[in-house]
This record gives structure tokens, sequence and C-alpha cells, in this order.
């Protein structure tokens, strides 16, 4: 991106000040156009939550946790198959299917910079914090909540970043993951010489994302913010360390931190598998540890309009996944098979007197806790504890069979592999099987290796022009 760019974009938070006092709608809705400087904006606790809002409102875009990187993942894996080809849109979709990327392809620089704006505001409130900007009686009172939801912003925005700009992470090769990743941006770009950022190692980048969310973690514990319906909290930035340290290879650390969001009583398992991807506005599900929260007036989810059978959509799946699923099994639901075509209904069009209703983007839920809870514990090197492994499979399996589950007998050499398939049935269509067969370095779509250079996204053009220091990928 090109400078100035970036701080129209990220430094204008002025405005926020105005509007707040005239209007009680969402900042998503704002016009952030303004030119104070941040660091002469923010003044009390109010303007710190004012832009934290800006950064959960970038979270939410369509371009990041909105969507389109599930949408990007599965145009890379072998789940999904393509159902309407003038959906696949060029100088996006098309060539990211195609594996044919370029610097100048326009969906992929509005996921770069959606991501590097939130985590912009995200800085900005570290920042200010960090630094002691604030005198007001309410900053001793709201700073380790504010600055551990800016953490874990920041930490999830990096960590999307990384897993398509970057060559995955080899989990067989864990300390030496010296790969280009991207830059990880630690200070607000209001500051001199912030804009030049190198790209870091992917090995760095992991590190500083699981730093990241631990500070989070503990922050939001002395909070006392332990679970939230739709902003960060301790119990969510455990179960992103949970998913950071399984994809990196750290078993023994993911199986312990999804064990503590297990544990933790807050959640449990919805016993209708469908009903958390049918969730609209402020409503939750004991399932959901966190959710980007549509409402009517800024939907941002793009993953009705690719799946829906009703909107002729993008995306079906085929004959293979869906006999992965026995008959008994409630989840073989979410598809329907129409004759030889096979449509995906976990994000169907929900209708109220005819009227689209917005649908949340659940982010992270309890089944993937109990789906890294269990084989993390059987991979070798991890916990070993089968106890537990069997605990997590058997919980999904109830679930999934309802009054037709029976306790099943999987001998233990065998558990691992039934794991991994369950693991397939659970998370399909929801962006996990392009990252997984990268962990477990399986071919993706088309027999593509799972390190080739061929489906990384290049830099984009904005990101190359204005930043000295940036390296394009081959």
């Amino acid at each position: 991106m090109e400078k100035k760019n970036i701080k129209f974009t990220i430094i204008a938070i002025g405005i926020l000040l105005i509007t707040v006092f005239t209007s009680c709608e969402k900042l998503l809705e704002i016009d952030l156009n303004d030119r104070i400087p941040n660091d002469y904006a923010i003044t009390s606790t109010r303007d710190l939550q004012l832009v934290l809002n800006g950064a959960y409102d970038g979270l939410q875009s369509g371009s990041l946790l909105g969507g389109n990187p599930v949408l990007y993942a599965e145009l890379l894996a072998d789940d999904a198959i393509i159902g309407n080809e003038q959906k696949l849109n060029r100088f996006g979709k098309y060539e990211i299917y195609s594996m044919t990327t370029s610097p100048q392809i326009t969906e992929i620089a509005s996921f770069w910079s959606a991501a590097y704006s939130a985590i912009n505001r995200a800085n900005n409130v570290i920042y200010a914090i960090d630094n002691n900007l604030i005198d007001d009686s309410d900053f001793d009172l709201y700073k380790d909540k504010l600055k551990g939801e800016a953490l874990f912003i920041r930490a999830v925005a990096h960590f999307e970043l990384v897993r398509f700009f970057a060559k995955p992470y080899d989990v067989d090769n864990r300390g030496n993951n010296t790969q280009l990743g991207v830059p990880y941006r630690l200070l607000p770009s209001f500051l001199p010489d912030s804009l030049d950022a190198p790209r870091e190692s992917v090995e760095i980048v992991y590190a500083n994302i699981i730093a990241d969310l631990t500070e989070s973690k503990l922050l939001l514990e002395s909070a006392g913010v332990l679970s939230a319906v739709s902003t960060a909290s301790a119990m969510a930035s455990t179960a992103m360390l949970a998913r950071v340290c399984f994809f990196s290879g750290d078993y023994i650390n993911a199986a312990q931190y999804a064990d503590e969001v297990i544990e933790s009583t807050y959640y449990k398992l919805s016993e209708d598998v469908s009903e958390v991807f049918n969730l609209s506005g402020n409503v939750s599900n004991p399932e959901v540890i966190f959710q980007i929260v549509n409402i009517v007036t800024d939907n941002s989810n793009s993953l009705i309009d690719a799946y829906s059978r009703a909107k002729n959509p993008l995306f079906q799946t085929n004959s293979t996944l869906y006999n992965m699923y026995s008959a008994s099994d409630l989840r073989r639901n979410l598809i329907t098979k129409y004759f030889v075509v096979y449509y995906v209904k976990k994000y169907d069009e929900s209708l109220l007197d005819g009227v689209s209703q917005p649908l949340n983007r659940v982010y992270l839920r309890l089944a993937e806790m109990h789906l890294i809870r269990a084989e993390a514990n059987l991979i070798p090197g991890g916990n070993g504890n089968a106890i537990d492994a069997f605990e997590s499979y058997n919980a999904l399996r109830m679930r999934a069979f309802g009054d037709n589950y029976t306790p099943e007998t999987v001998a233990l050499n065998d558990l691992l592999d039934s794991v991994r398939n369950e693991r397939r049935r659970e998370l399909c269509f929801e962006g996990d099987r392009y990252h997984n067969l990268k962990r477990l370095k399986l071919p993706l779509r088309n027999g593509i290796e799972w390190n080739s250079d061929a489906p990384i996204f290049k830099i984009p053009a904005d990101e190359m022009s204005g930043n000295s220091l940036m390296e394009q990928n081959p």
C-alpha cells in the first residue's frame, strides 16, 4: 500500500470522536476519512474503545473474518467443487483457483489491506496504553481489557495473513521455519519509519502471534473477561493459542490449551449441529467461542452467496465427501443430494417474512477444540493422553448421531486416523481443510504439493511500491 493511503485510512480517527456524540450506530457505518493523527485523537478511555471498535469492524470485513479467506481456502483444497463458474471472477477467485495470482489481484489486495488496517487500529490502542497517553478515571479500570482485546485482534489478523502469503509452517522442522512470512507490525503507522517493514520469517511470525495471544489471555483474565458473545475473551485467546500451536506442530501445548477451553465449563456442544451456522446479530450459542456478529445494515458474511443453493452458489461438493458420512450421521443433512449434484447447506440463506437475514461468522467453536485435543494427544511427541482423546472423539460422535449414537470402540492404533476423518467431516467448508492438508503434508487440489509456491498469494502491488523493505513471493 502507498504510504499516503495507509495514513488516510488508518491514522484517521478524529471523525469517530464527533460521531460518537451524535450516533449510536456501529462504527462500520462511519466514514473514516479524517486526517487527525491518532496520537492526538486518542485522549480518553472512551477514544480507546472507539478505535478498538474500528479494529473489530476491520475483522468483520468480508475481506477478512467475514468469510473470503474461507472461500480462498476452499478454492485451493479438495472438499468443494465449482458449481457456478461465473462466480469465479477475474482478478480474484479465478486466479486463486487456478493458482496464478499476481500482485494486481484486487481481492487479495483487499484481504491484505483489511488485515493491516485492523492491525494498525489495534496497535494504536496498544501504543496509547503502553505509553500512558490516557489520564482519566476509567483508564486503570479498563486498560487490561482493551489491550487484551487489541492483542487478540493483532494476533488473529497476522495469523490469517501468514497462512496465505507465506509457505506453510513445517511441523517437522519446528524452530527452524526460516521461509519468508509477513511483516509483523507492532507499531502504529503515524510513527516515523513505521511503514517500511521487512517480512519476518514464518517462525518469528508464529512466535509473535503466540506471544500476543499469551499476553492477551493474561490481561483478559485479569480484567475478568473470561468469555464473551462477540468480542475477544480469555477463552477466545486460549482457543486461538490451541489453534496456532496445533498448526505449528506444538502438540503438547495445543492439547493443553484445548483442554483448558473444554474443561472451563463455559461452552458445550450444541445439540443441533446446524444451529451454530444460523446465528444472527447478538444471538449466540453455547458452542461458540468467538464469532463475527452481523446485522442487516452491515452484513459482511460472504459465505451465503458462495454456498446457499438459493444463490446459484459458487461451491458444491462431491460424492466422496458425502459418502464419508453414514446415513444416521446428522451432519450429512448439511449436504443436500439433488440427483448427481451435492449442495452445501451449512450457510443456507435465512429468510424472515421473505427478507434475507444476516448470518454471523463463527470463527472459533468448541468442536474444533475437541478435535485439537484428540489429535494432539495421539500424535507421537504429543501428550499421549488417550483418555482425553477418546473422550473428545466420542463427544463429537455422540452429538453427530443423536438418538442413534452407540458407543464406538476404536483400537488405539486406529484412533488417530478416525480423529482425522472426524475433523474433515466436522469442519468441512469452514476453511480448515486447505491448512490441514499443508500441516499433514498431503497434496492440495489436483495433486499440487503441500509446499508448492503456486497457491501462495503474491504481495499486493501497493505494498510492494510503498514498502522499500518488502520482498515478493516467487
